[in-house]
C-alpha cells in the first residue's frame, strides 16, 4: 500500500547541495509496527516528512495503493495527509489557543465532518488514550505525558491507514514513554505505524520490524517486504478501496472558512491588549472619514430641509422679463477677467473700454422676454397636481389706485376718503418738508404690501395659523398677515390709514430723535378689532379716472372720493394669520392680501375701460410722469403721465400739490434718463397695473416638495422641447408655442452651496484617508507578525490535510476580525463625536450639523473591513506559501 522507489532527497544549503536521502527503495505492509534507527542527521524525519506528504521528494517516486504521487496535484496531497495519514510530534504541535477537544477536532473539521459527529468522535478518541473529562483543558494545563496523548488522539480521530510518529517519546520520561508505546503498539494492531526514533531498546521491544539508516541510506531492514509480496497483497483489497484509488479526487480536505473564523478569533483573545490597541489604531482613519461623513451629511441634510422650508417662500418664478440665470453664469470667464484688468508691462488704458463695450454688445442675451400666452397658463394648470401646490397668476395689479378709505389729518379731526395711492404721494410730500427729506424713498408702492395669495387654500393653511377670522375666499375678503412676532410693519399701517397724519409724522419724529416727539401720539400695537374695522372700497377705472379735457394733457385722476363716485366693490378684512412656529419662510410675508376672484373681478370690470383702451389704441404699455415737447423746438409740451392734485397739512400750513400718479421703478428711470428726465423720479403707471391684460405678467409655482420639484422642472422644460403638447383637448406643436425661461434662484444658490460642501468633504476625506493608509501599513505588520507567531500552527493545519487556501484564511479572518472591530470603534465613536458636536452647535445655530446615517455606517464598517483584509492579503499568502515542514519546526 505504501512503496518508496529511489527516492533521493536534496536541499540547497548556500551555493552547495546536501543529499538528506540517496535512493531509497521500501515497501510497507498494511499492518506493522515499523520503527527507523539512525543517528541524527541521517534522513530519518525526511523520510517521514515524505511519507507523509509534507515534503517532495527530488526524484524517484512515493507510491500509495498502486498510484504514482507524480501526478498528485496539491489537493491530492491535501486530502492525503488528511484522510490517510495521522501525524504524532516529539513536540506535540498542539495549537496553544484551542482546547484539547478543539485541537483534536482539528483535523475533522478540515475534513467535513458536522459539528456533532466531529464532536463525539474527538471525546472518544480522548477516551481512548484516557483522557475522558478533560476536554475544556488548554495544552498548557497539561504535563508532557497528557499533551502526546492529545496528539494521538488528533492523529488517531480520522482513523488513518498510516500513523506516522516523529520521536513520540523524545521529550518525556522514562515511566511516561513506555506508556506511550504501549499506546502506539495497541494502535499497530490494525494499522501501518512508522516511528522515528533514536532509541534502539524502544524499537526493539515494540516494533516489528526495524529500519536502519546511515547517511542518507538504507543500511539495513529486519523485515523487509518485497514488491512482489506488494502487488499479492494490493490485489487482496476490496471493490471499495479500488475505487477510491481509481477516484482519488472524489475526497476532499476543506477547512471552512467559519473554522478559520473561531480559530482566529480565540488567537485574538490570547492577546487581548495588542488586539483592542491595534483595532483602536485601525479606528483612527475611520473616525476621521466618518466624522467628515457626518457632517457632509448633516449639512447637506440642513440645506435640504432649508430647501423645502424655502421652497414656500422661493417659487418658480416666470416673469414677463426676466435674466437668464445660466446665460449670466457663462458670462465671462475668470481668464477674460484677468485680461479686462491687467495687461503685463503696461498701465491699463484702453482694454477696460474695449471689454466693457464687448460686453455691453452680449449684455442683452441676459435679458430675455417671455411671452406668456393662455395656453401657456392653461398648459401650467394641466401640470401634475401631485407636483404643484399652488400657482399664483399675478397679473401686475396696483389697487392702491382704485381703493379708497378714510384718512383723519389728526386724531381729533373729521376724515377725507382719499386713494391709498394719494396718501402716498402726501405722506412723501411731508417728509420732503421736514429735516428728513431723504428718507422720503420710504414711502414706497404698496402694491409690494397689497397682494394676491396664492390659489390653494389647503396650502397656506399648511404653514400659517388663523389667529382671528376666517380665511378669505370671496372677492370682497381680504385677509391680514402678520409676522412671525405678531407684528405688521408701522410705515405700512400709516399708509393704509390705520394711523393718522398726525400720528405719521410723529413715527417720522420718533425715528429722527426729534425733539418734537410727542409719546402720547405713539401706538405700539393694534387690537384685532381695530385692524378688521377698517373699511377699504374699490372703484373701477372710469371713476377713479377722469377723460381728458386738453390734447396735451392724458387723463386726470381723483385723489379723493366724490358724489359721482359710484358702483364701488366694499372689500372687509375677514381674517388674520400667522406663520406656524416650524415655518421660517412661508409663502406670504406680512401685508394685506386679496383673493384671485377679486384680481378676476377687477381685470373684468378694467379691461375695457377708457384708460386702458387709451392705451392698447395709441400701443403704449404706460403713463410716465413726465413731459415731452410736441415737436423739436417748439416750446410746446404734452404730459406724458396722469397728474392728481391734493391737499395736505403740515406745521399749520395747508399745501396744494400736483404729482404723477404712478410707483417708480427702474425701467422707468432708465427710459427718463434715455428722454432726457430725472432719472429717480419717474412715475408710472403701467397698463398691467390699471387691470388692463387678463394675461398674467408674472407666475408664481410653489412647489409641493423637493423631490417633486424635479418632475415639475421636467414639465415644465417639455414646453421649450421640439415635441407635441396637449394641453386638455387642444394639441400645441412647438410651431405655436415660444420657448418660456422660468427664473429658479433657491435651485441654484442650494446647488451652489452643495457643491460647496461636495468640495470640501473630498477635500477633507482626501486628507484623512492619509491616517487610513497609515493603518492600512500597520495591519499589514501586525498581520505579518502574527503570522510569525503562527508559523507552527500553519505547520500543523497543513499537516492535518489543510490546504494553502485554508492557512490564507486563517489570516485573513484574523485581518476580517481586526477591521471589524475597528469599523465598529470606529463607527461608535463617530455617532458619539456627533453627539458631542450638536449638543455644542445646536444651541447657537439651531440645527444639528453632524448626522451619519445607519447606511453610512455600514459602508465604513465594510470599508475597514476591506481595507484591512486588503492589508493582510500579501501576509497571509507569504503564510499559505510556508514549507508545512519547516513551519512545524519553527519555535
Amino acid at each position: 500500500m505504501l512503496r518508496l522507489k529511489e527516492i533521493r532527497k536534496e536541499y540547497e544549503v548556500g551555493n552547495t547541495k546536501v543529499e538528506a536521502l540517496k535512493g531509497i527503495d521500501l515497501s510497507f505492509r498494511q499492518n506493522e509496527f515499523v520503527s527507523i534507527l539512525g543517528p541524527s542527521g541521517c534522513g530519518k524525519t525526511t523520510m517521514l516528512n515524505i511519507i507523509g506528504g509534507l515534503d517532495k521528494y527530488t526524484t524517484g517516486d512515493l507510491f500509495i495503493n498502486g498510484r504514482s504521487t507524480k501526478e498528485f496535484k496539491d489537493s491530492d496531497w491535501d486530502v492525503y495527509r488528511n484522510k490517510r495519514i495521522g501525524f504524532i510530534f516529539q513536540s506535540y504541535n498542539l495549537i496553544p489557543h484551542q482546547t484539547i477537544l478543539g485541537n483534536v477536532e482539528l483535523a475533522l473539521t478540515i475534513a467535513g465532518v458536522s459539528k456533532t459527529e466531529r464532536t463525539a468522535r474527538a471525546k472518544k478518541a480522548l477516551d481512548k488514550v484516557g483522557l475522558q473529562g478533560q476536554y475544556n483543558k488548554k495544552p498548557n494545563q497539561l504535563s508532557g505525558g497528557q499533551s502526546q496523548r492529545v496528539a494521538i488522539a488528533r492523529a488517531l480521530v480520522n482513523d488513518p491507514e498510516i500513523l506516522l510518529a516523529d520521536e513520540p517519546t523524545g521529550a518525556l520520561d522514562t515511566v511516561t514513554s513506555v506508556q506511550i508505546m504501549d499506546l502506539i503498539k495497541e494502535i499497530a494492531k490494525d494499522r501501518l505505524v512508522i516511528m522515528v526514533t533514536h532509541n534502539p531498546e524502544l524499537a526493539n521491544e515494540y516494533s516489528t520490524r526495524i529500519i536502519k539508516l546511515l547517511d542518507g541510506e538504507l543500511q539495513s531492514d529486519s523485515n523487509p517486504f518485497t514488491e512482489k509480496n506488494e502487488i499479492k497483497e494490493t490485489n487482496k483489497r476490496n471493490e471499495l478501496l479500488k475505487k477510491e484509488i481509481n477516484e482519488p479526487n472524489k475526497e476532499k480536505a476543506k477547512m471552512s472558512f467559519f473554522t478559520s473564523f473561531k480559530l482566529s478569533l480565540q488567537n485574538l483573545f490570547t492577546k487581548k491588549a495588542r488586539t483592542i490597541l491595534t483595532s483602536i489604531a485601525g479606528s483612527i482613519g475611520i473616525i476621521g472619514v466618518s466624522l467628515v461623513l457626518a457632517l457632509s451629511f448633516g449639512l447637506q441634510t440642513q440645506i435640504d430641509n432649508m430647501q423645502n422650508d424655502m421652497l414656500s417662500g422661493n417659487p418658480i418664478e416666470i416673469r414677463k422679463t426676466a435674466m437668464d440665470i445660466n446665460a449670466m453664469q457663462n458670462m465671462m470667464t475668470p481668464e477674460e477677467k484677468i485680461e479686462v484688468i491687467k495687461e503685463a508691462g503696461y498701465i491699463n488704458v484702453n482694454s477696460m473700454v474695449e471689454a466693457l463695450m464687448k460686453r455691453a454688445d452680449n449684455a442683452g442675451g441676459l435679458m430675455v422676454n417671455n411671452t406668456i400666452t393662455k395656453d401657456y397658463v392653461e398648459y401650467l394648470n394641466n401640470a401634475p397636481s401631485n407636483s404643484v401646490a399652488a400657482i399664483l397668476l399675478n397679473y401686475g395689479l396696483d389697487l392702491t389706485n382704485n381703493l379708497y378709505t378714510d384718512v383723519y389729518k389728526s386724531n381729533n379731526d373729521n376724515s377725507d376718503q382719499m386713494s391709498l395711492s394719494t396718501l402716498r404721494m402726501i405722506y412723501t410730500d411731508m417728509l420732503k418738508k421736514t429735516q428728513y427729506s431723504e428718507y422720503s424713498s420710504l414711502i414706497g408702492s404698496l402694491s409690494e404690501n397689497f397682494m394676491q395669495v396664492p390659489n390653494n387654500e389647503e396650502y397656506i393653511k399648511e404653514q400659517y395659523n388663523m389667529l382671528h377670522g376666517n380665511y378669505s375666499k370671496n372677492k370682497d375678503e381680504i385677509m391680514i398677515v402678520v409676522n412671525s412676532d405678531n407684528q405688521l410693519n408701522d410705515l405700512l399701517l400709516a399708509q393704509l390709514g390705520y394711523y393718522s397724519q398726525e400720528e405719521f409724522i410723529n413715527l417720522i419724529y420718533k425715528a429722527g430723535k426729534s425733539p418734537l416727539y410727542n409719546p402720547s401720539l405713539e401706538r405700539s400695537k393694534l387690537s384685532y378689532d381695530e385692524l378688521i374695522g377698517k373699511e377699504f372700497t374699490w372703484y373701477p377705472n372710469d371713476v377713479v379716472f377722469n377723460d381728458p379735457t386738453d390734447a396735451l394733457a392724458p387723463f386726470t385722476y381723483n385723489s379723493y372720493q366724490n358724489d359721482n363716485f359710484k358702483n364701488g366693490l366694499k372689500l372687509k378684512i375677514t381674517g388674520i394669520l400667522e406663520p406656524k412656529e416650524d415655518i421660517n419662510f412661508g409663502s406670504l410675508t406680512s401685508g394685506f392680501y386679496y383673493t384671485e376672484e377679486l384680481a378676476n373681478y377687477v381685470i373684468e370690470s378694467n379691461n375695457n375701460s377708457k384708460i386702458t383702451s387709451y392705451l392698447k389704441n395709441n400701443n403704449l404699455d404706460a403713463f410716465y410722469g413726465m413731459k415731452t415737447e410736441v415737436e423739436q423746438g417748439s416750446g410746446v409740451y404734452k404730459d406724458l403721465g396722469i397728474t392728481a392734485t391734493y391737499s395736505f397739512e403740515f406745521e399749520g400750513e395747508t399745501y396744494q400739490s400736483v404729482s404723477y400718479l404712478g410707483k417708480t421703478d427702474m425701467m422707468s428711470a432708465m427710459l427718463g434718463s434715455m428722454m432726457g428726465g430725472s432719472v429717480k423720479e419717474i412715475p408710472m403707471v403701467s397698463l398691467n397695473e390699471l387691470g388692463g391684460s387678463d394675461v398674467p405678467n408674472q407666475i408664481s409655482i410653489y412647489p409641493t416638495d423637493f423631490e417633486n420639484k424635479k418632475d415639475l422642472i421636467t414639465y415644465l422644460d417639455k414646453w421649450n422641447q421640439d415635441i407635441d403638447i396637449k394641453v386638455f383637448d387642444k394639441v400645441l406643436k412647438k410651431a405655436d408655442r415660444v420657448d418660456i425661461i422660468y427664473t429658479d434662484t433657491l435651485s441654484i444658490v442650494m446647488t451652489m452651496m452643495s457643491s460647496l460642501i461636495d468640495v470640501i468633504t473630498i477635500a477633507l476625506i482626501g486628507f484623512t484617508a492619509l491616517s487610513l493608509l497609515v493603518s492600512c501599513v500597520m495591519i499589514a505588520i501586525i498581520t505579518y507578525v502574527s503570522v510569525v507567531e503562527r508559523t507552527k500552527e500553519i505547520g500543523v493545519i497543513r499537516s492535518l490535510g489543510g490546504r494553502k487556501k485554508d492557512v490564507s484564511y486563517l489570516f485573513n479572518a484574523e485581518t476580517f476580525i481586526i477591521g471589524a472591530t475597528s469599523g465598529l470603534i470606529g463607527v461608535g465613536v463617530t455617532y458619539i463625536l456627533s453627539l458631542a458636536i450638536n449638543g455644542v452647535v445646536k444651541p447657537l445655530v439651531g440645527m444639528s450639523i453632524a448626522i451619519f446615517p445607519i447606511h453610512y455606517a455600514l459602508i465604513m464598517l465594510l470599508v475597514s473591513i476591506l481595507l484591512t483584509v486588503l492589508s493582510g492579503l500579501i501576509p497571509s499568502r507569504s503564510a499559505a506559501k510556508k514549507d508545512p515542514v519547516v513551519a512545524l519546526r519553527t519555535e
